[in-house]
């Protein structure tokens, strides 16, 4: 689909039609003829999309087409949070009190719309002057294009490869393996990693050649053709024959069944490797595996190239495909000086060339495509630093001045991506070169934006958001930048090339600006705004104001000026993120007017206080105040009807906290014993995670009674905060075992001498953070039937051994012992731990070495260790080490970790 902007738009204007339809009486008819006619103009947009490149008329009618839209959804939703703030929850004589005030919006909206329709007719009838059709939805002609640049032969074999001497040997040995079945073996990787290059290697390799009595390889690409595909595999398999013309005369009459059941024959006895580089889709696998690759115990492989791990993990779901990441920065250097210079190993870089190249070279972001391309201009030219510099300040315009070079590469993979997934993939655009971004947090932006509204109920949204950061992680568009233990994502980032295709895309579409330089004009047309660098000029946004859906300010501190000019007229913004843009000052109470604000991010700006106007807000999902000083906030949270997240701190209130009622609620952290208390919390019926500060006089068994009727409440954290340390004691945990629903719990600073007495019945995943244990907790702990995750940081204040007994754990997977500085001995009985998927160990510095059970662990696949001493390291068991199929080491102060 051309245009993902406009697709998601016109579908979210569907929806509002359907929520707020209630509210739209008098204009219905005029609102959905409009919707319609969106609609259908939405089926033009394949052919304009084919077009456009040339012709910038086409192009400029694609935009009136998206501006149509953006404006069709704001007027209804503007019109329908007007009636709905003068008709909902009011008595009858305050309803008729604003009636006139209906009346007039009921008029103006009417307006509007008949004059949007006429733009839309306007649209219609420039697209006949253009000549586009309706040519429906499908891969554009450029796309093809570009699919055709990519066919790939393992003929011409690169030699100047750099950084793959440890996989290429991993590689061979996986299709050496002594196994008589058929076996898949992939590798994975973003377009440009060298994933096809790595495969020449692997596929011409001498072993290899030896080993497999037949091969053939076959580059498959997105559009892949099946008839064709199996006719090149058979000719490969039949070089001989392939010089009569006979057999290709033969095979051009062949229907697809029978060339499956001729390339079944022809490989039913041989030992044989293929090579499906380049596959896209699952079905492309299924159409080939399934009936042309016979499994008849002769140790024959299938090596498979692809852009997605989702692909690789289908084709053979009991082995963990080979992942090429981005190189490092000395491998990047040696790369670049055989490409840009024609020297071979250890040559070096003239000196006055040394600093604008290691510069070139780090741009490139470790991508071995991108090195190849710029050293192959580089070598191209006169050895002079006013030309290195010349490709530096035009980096990337001569990566996208060839279509085979690396912007028509990563291009496919965008091309390739479903209209949502390209939404949420511009998006990442706005955020700076280099950020690491978390994945919550971005979900929450996308929620806010809509993004999910036509795909799931509502409840799921975040479920359906978190969906899409990992089928761009799957797809290699997007980089794991931090991973929980047991593979949860928690913050990602983007590839410095592909944020400059986000960002070339999202400017063609006019998506998004991003104002990074003092001198900037913010566009009038601007619907979404990312602020890299405060504008020099005071009144940035000129004479007219933007219609701003999203302002995002990064890397933006000290700003002392009064905001305000940022909230006058913005009533079109969803999204407005603050966070870190340190104001010293309170938030204006012009906020109240932006209205349909979903998204509210004050987090590390040093306000202090939030207007009562904030409780206007009656669509806002989520609320982050979370700072180093304490933030007052009046009586109007419980306004906030629409609340899914708040984030608190230290949140004082003037009077008690009232929460009550927000049955919208999933997220509340940072609130007080005694406000909690004060409240009914059974209200709050989405309720799914609490944080909670207490101090030494909290009563805990009390709190859990008052919890104890929250059925939605899965996640419970109670931290310690004492504003006079002399005064801590002990403290009592009492009542836990009447918490069935909740399944996570975290407890924080609290001063434990000993474990609580009892724990919640249900309990999967337990967290013990900064307490003063005096015993070790294992032999508690251990008995806990349903615990799946164990965390334990900084829990003890006097040296310890920990002992896990026979059958201890017996459902536990994943097991974190971080900064235990008492911890000397580990001991694990022979059966304990029998379900154990990974243990991570980190800065236990007094720990001599690990118990030698664990090797005996057959369920254990990841150990991980951290900032360990030397000499623990040292004294690793060399069955341990090929026991563990990922053991990971590594320092994290240093830039170099190290892997084994």
């Amino acid at each position: 689909m051309a245009d993902p902007v406009i697709s998601l738009v016109i579908e979210r204007t569907s929806d509002l039609l359907i929520q707020k339809i209630i509210f739209l009486k008098g204009v219905r008819p005029q609102v959905e003829r409009l919707q319609n006619d969106l609609v259908r103009m939405r089926c033009f947009l394949k052919d304009a999309d084919q077009r456009q490149v040339e012709d910038a008329r086409i192009r400029n009618w694609v935009s009136e087409i998206r501006a149509a839209a953006y404006d069709a959804e704001d007027i209804i939703e503007i019109f329908a949070s007007k009636v709905e703030f003068f008709t909902k929850d009011k008595g009858l004589v305050t309803k008729l009190t604003y009636y006139p005030l209906k009346i007039v919006n009921l008029y103006k909206i009417g307006k509007e719309i008949e004059s949007l329709q006429m733009r839309v007719n306007d649209i219609d009838d420039s697209r006949e002057k253009y000549g586009i059709k309706n040519l429906g939805v499908g891969t554009s002609t450029h796309g093809e294009e570009l699919q055709r640049l990519r066919r790939s032969s393992p003929i011409s074999e690169d030699k100047d490869i750099v950084g793959f001497e440890k996989i290429t040997k991993s590689l061979v040995a996986e299709l050496l393996k002594e196994d008589r079945n058929r076996r898949v073996v992939s590798i994975i990787g973003m377009g440009g990693a060298g994933k096809t290059t790595l495969a020449k290697k692997v596929y011409n390799h001498a072993v290899v050649r030896e080993r497999f009595n037949c091969r053939a390889w076959v580059c498959v690409s997105s559009s892949y053709d099946h008839k064709k595909i199996l006719r090149s595999i058979i000719k490969q398999l039949n070089p001989k024959d392939t010089k009569d013309d006979m057999l290709s005369e033969m095979l051009e009459k062949m229907e697809e069944e029978e060339l499956e059941e001729r390339l079944y024959q022809d490989l039913q006895d041989k030992c044989y490797l293929v090579v499906l580089d380049d596959v896209w889709k699952e079905e492309a696998w299924d159409c080939l595996s399934r009936r042309a690759f016979p499994d008849v115990g002769t140790s024959s492989r299938l090596l498979l190239t692809s852009r997605d791990r989702d692909v690789a993990q289908h084709a053979d779901a009991y082995r963990h495909p080979y992942e090429l990441k981005t190189l490092g920065l000395e491998d990047s250097w040696q790369l670049f000086l055989r490409k840009a210079l024609g020297h071979g190993d250890n040559a070096g870089c003239p000196p006055d060339l040394e600093e604008v190249g290691r510069e070139i070279t780090r741009r490139c972001g470790g991508l071995p495509l991108a090195i190849t391309v710029v050293g192959g201009l580089l070598l191209a030219k006169k050895k002079l630093k006013s030309e290195w510099e010349k490709i530096l300040n035009n980096f990337s315009t001569y990566l996208s001045r060839s279509q085979s070079g690396v912007s028509a590469i990563l291009e496919l993979s965008y091309a390739d991506l479903p209209p949502n997934l390209k939404y949420c993939f511009l998006y990442l655009g706005l955020f700076p070169e280099d950020s690491v971004i978390s994945v919550r947090k971005l979900i929450h932006m996308w929620v806010a934006e809509g993004i999910m509204q036509k795909r799931d109920a509502k409840n799921l949204e975040e479920t359906a958001a978190y969906d899409d950061v990992e089928q761009l992680c799957s797809k290699n568009m997007v980089q794991v930048a931090k991973m929980t233990v047991d593979e949860r994502i928690k913050s990602c980032r983007v590839h410095d090339l592909l944020r400059e295709l986000a960002i070339r895309k999202a400017e063609d579409e006019n998506f998004f600006q991003i104002h990074d330089t003092r001198d900037d004009k913010i566009s009038a047309k601007s619907r979404y705004l990312a602020i890299h660098i405060l504008p020099g000029d005071k009144n940035y946004f000129g004479s007219s104001t933007p219609p701003l859906r999203s302002l995002l300010f990064f890397n933006v501190h000290d700003y002392r000026k009064n905001i305000s000019l940022i909230f006058k007229s913005f009533r079109k913004l969803r999204i407005l993120d603050l966070e870190d843009l340190r104001m010293y000052s309170n938030l204006p109470k012009e906020i109240g007017k932006v209205r349909l604000l979903r998204y509210l991010n004050l987090r590390g700006t040093h306000i202090r206080r939030l207007p009562h106007s904030v409780g206007c807000l009656r669509y806002l999902q989520t609320l982050d105040i979370r700072n180093l000083e304490q933030v007052i906030v009046s009586d109007f949270i419980w306004k906030l009807e629409s609340l899914r997240h708040l984030y608190a701190s230290r949140m004082e209130c003037d009077e008690p906290l009232k929460i009550e009622g927000l049955r919208n609620l999933q997220t509340l952290s940072g609130i007080w014993f005694d406000d909690i208390m004060h409240n009914n919390m059974i209200t709050l019926t989405s309720l799914q995670k609490l944080e909670i500060i207490v101090d030494d006089r909290s009563e805990i068994d009390k709190l859990c009674v008052h919890l104890s009727e929250v059925g939605s409440l899965k996640t419970l954290h109670l931290y310690c905060y004492l504003r006079d340390e002399s005064l801590a004691r002990p403290q009592s945990l009492a009542g836990f075992s009447k918490l069935h629903h909740v399944t996570q719990l975290k407890l924080s600073g609290l001063h434990l001498r000993m474990l609580p007495p009892d724990f919640p019945p249900n309990l999967s995943r337990l967290s013990l953070k900064y307490t003063e244990l005096e015993d070790d907790p294992m032999p508690v702990l251990e008995k806990l039937g349903q615990l799946s995750f164990l965390k334990l940081e900084d829990a003890w204040g006097e040296p310890h051994r920990m002992v896990i007994s026979r059958h201890g754990f017996h459902q536990l997977k994943f097991l974190v012992l971080n900064d235990l500085y008492a911890l000397y001995e580990m001991k694990v009985d022979k059966g304990a731990l029998p379900q154990l998927r990974c243990l991570r160990i980190k800065d236990c510095r007094r720990l001599n070495k690990l118990p030698e059970e664990l090797k005996h662990i057959s369920t254990l696949d990841r150990l991980e260790l951290v900032d360990m001493p030397e000499y623990f390291i040292s004294r690793l068991d060399a069955d341990m080490v090929s026991s563990v199929p990922n053991l990971r080491i590594f320092d994290l102060p240093k830039e170099g970790r190290r892997y084994l």
